[in-house]
């Protein structure tokens, strides 16, 4: 690799390229075979049917949805072939969308209708199926216009590539940015998810006076549930002259830790709590844990699994051993196929990269120690969010299309307060994922611009 990557503020540098030890190689290997929104909710809805009737037909409804939606129609029917493939053979998918009542019509002699509604609501694929007896009889369908499922199944799926494809794209370079004050003293991170349930996203700051939680209103960061680390764990003997943290917000609970203290687990109310063996992180598919060592200030060794046990294992592994920050994520492209980036910052500055099983990518930077990794725009290309470690701060975004291509510069955000923590919300409102920065006493929140034209 010869060329030099440009920066999205039109600067450079070049990029290095080498290979990973043998000994982290065997430690994680991503399954290929990982699927996208579309093929989870299809999959997903037909175990939970279970065994339908043969010769089945199976109806898509018009998709609902809460934002531009130019491939609507496509996106349903496609969502309906898949199930009609999974129900097995003698099921066929029909080619056209109906209502539940021209359904029932179509089904004639077939020996069950499976009615698929698909929608598109803050940020997710949901799919509702139900199954209907059938009813060639015209005279029976009059009787009976609304008859009880024979069955019913529920899938969900945060909207990802594979399903934006079908609605109007994002556009990265048209981001938007929302401010909002923060009180919170010294951030050292920040976490992001729907911890309730609820469908909205929580937004979790970790700083080395307390545990907050909230969301942004009114231009402000309103706090719902705070706790101090007084009441949490006991500041530790030889914490890092630079201290590193974590936050993780998953459905039900709450992961942080810092290396001024321990690392703890909260349930959703900040009730509940128990201890983890390291500081959290998102590690592709569930939380993992990091060991801190304090004679390096950073991180050493590979991810492990956060349960407790007398032999923590590798749930992951990382392009170096030693790293001050890391971020993974699982990127699916417009055809469902996913794969795992992983991205450290090495103690020096450097970033080293890996997508899928490809070799390591090392950047010289030298970059910032934030550091969040997403498919911003969700066109299949990880975008990955750093921050300058030398003169006036920024937010820079680069888009990685290939293990063999270079990174891109997308978006360059000058942020003179200086940049605290970098954290990625899941798609929510829109069906956007969302940057949050915490930039001096503001909490940013970076979304790519939208537009409602009939295709890419």
């Amino acid at each position: 690799m010869n060329g030099r990557i440009e920066r999205a503020d039109g600067t450079s540098f070049r990029p290095v390229a080498h290979a990973l030890p043998a000994a982290l190689l065997i430690l994680f290997s991503f399954d290929a075979r990982a699927s996208g929104a579309v093929d989870v909710v299809a999959q997903d809805a037909a175990q939970s049917l279970g065994q339908a009737p043969a010769a089945s037909l199976v109806v898509a409804a018009p998709l609902a949805s809460d934002q531009a939606a130019p491939k609507g129609e496509e996106l349903a029917l496609r969502v309906a072939a898949l199930i009609a493939g999974r129900i097995g053979a003698g099921a066929r998918a029909h080619p056209q969308l109906a209502a539940l009542a021209t359904a029932r019509a179509l089904a004639g002699r077939a020996s069950a209708l499976v009615y698929v509604q698909s929608a598109i609501a803050k940020g997710d694929l949901r799919t509702t199926v139900d199954v209907y007896p059938s009813m060639a009889n015209a005279w029976d369908r009059i009787r009976n216009p609304l008859p009880s499922p024979m069955n019913h199944a529920f899938a969900t799926a945060k909207v990802d590539a594979e399903v934006r494809a079908f609605l109007a794209p994002l556009l990265l370079e048209q981001a938007s940015v929302r401010r909002a004050r923060h009180e919170e003293e010294d951030v050292l991170a920040a976490g992001c998810g729907d911890v309730d349930g609820d469908g909205g996203d929580e937004i979790v700051l970790v700083s080395r006076a307390r545990v907050a939680m909230g969301r942004v209103s009114g231009g402000k960061f309103e706090v719902v549930r705070a706790v101090p680390w007084t009441a949490l764990a006991p500041r530790l003997s030889s914490p890092m002259r630079e201290p590193l943290a974590g936050a993780v917000v998953v459905m039900g609970a709450v992961d942080v830790g810092t290396t001024d203290r321990a690392s703890v687990a909260l349930t959703a109310d900040f009730a509940g709590r128990s201890p983890l063996p390291g500081v959290p992180a998102w590690g592709l598919d569930s939380v993992v844990c990091l060991m801190p060592e304090p004679s390096a200030g950073a991180f050493d060794g590979a991810p492990f699994d956060c349960a407790p046990t007398r032999d923590p294992r590798p749930k992951m592994s990382v392009p170096s051993p030693r790293f001050d920050a890391f971020s993974a994520s699982t990127i699916a492209n417009a055809q469902g196929n996913a794969t795992a980036v992983v991205v450290i910052r090495e103690p020096s500055g450097k970033l080293e990269l890996r997508l899928g099983d490809a070799p390591a990518r090392a950047l010289d930077g030298p970059f910032g120690a934030q550091l969040a990794v997403a498919d911003l725009d969700q066109d299949g290309t990880p975008e990955i969010a750093t921050t300058l470690d030398a003169g006036e701060d920024a937010i820079n975004v680069y888009s990685w299309v290939s293990a063999a291509t270079d990174p891109r510069g997308r978006l360059h955000l000058a942020a003179p307060g200086g940049v605290r923590a970098l954290a990625v919300c899941p798609p929510e409102d829109h069906g956007q994922p969302v940057l949050v920065a915490v930039v001096g006493s503001e909490v940013w929140l970076v979304r790519a611009g939208t537009t409602t034209a009939a295709g890419r």
